[in-house]
């Protein structure tokens, strides 16, 4: 058991981030202070992050491993790859048309299919009620726009 010295409240060990540096082998601040920092630190400093990713991704070696990943990805799920596409196209001959965010009316939108077999009975969903809709947190949690 250790005690965060941010919080000041004694957890187990599991609730500090393992750090070769220090003589304990961990952080002294818990894995929840310490995410809290970082995202204060973010939010602050958020265009120096902004400029520092935009550059990063141009490397060659980030290039590549975004490849790999999306290519194992649409491996991985060759029916959500095939919706997408399918999508993509029909928007662009005209087939189908985007409509406003179903849940707040937000033009700017994004396709979400809850059955891949049926790959152009979408519904609209603006990015964060997407996010939402697959279990995962919104921008506005985190202090971003989309």
């Amino acid at each position: 058991m250790y005690v965060c010295f941010k919080c000041g409240i004694k957890k187990p060990v599991s609730e500090f981030y393992a750090h070769p540096s220090m003589a304990s082998g961990h952080l002294k601040k818990c894995k929840e202070c310490t995410r809290e920092d970082v995202s204060l630190n973010y939010r602050a400093k958020r265009q120096h992050y902004a400029t520092y990713e935009k550059t990063r991704s141009m490397r060659e070696d980030r290039r590549r491993a975004a490849l790999e990943y999306q290519h194992k990805r649409r491996e991985a799920n060759p029916d959500m790859y095939k919706a997408m596409c399918a999508v993509s196209n029909a928007i662009r001959d005209g087939r189908l048309e985007r409509k406003p965010c179903e849940v707040c009316g937000c033009e700017r939108v994004e396709a979400h299919h809850d059955d891949y077999s049926k790959p152009l009975e979408v519904r609209w969903l603006c990015r964060t009620h997407h996010l939402e809709v697959h279990g995962k947190k919104s921008y506005e949690e985190f202090g971003l726009n989309p």
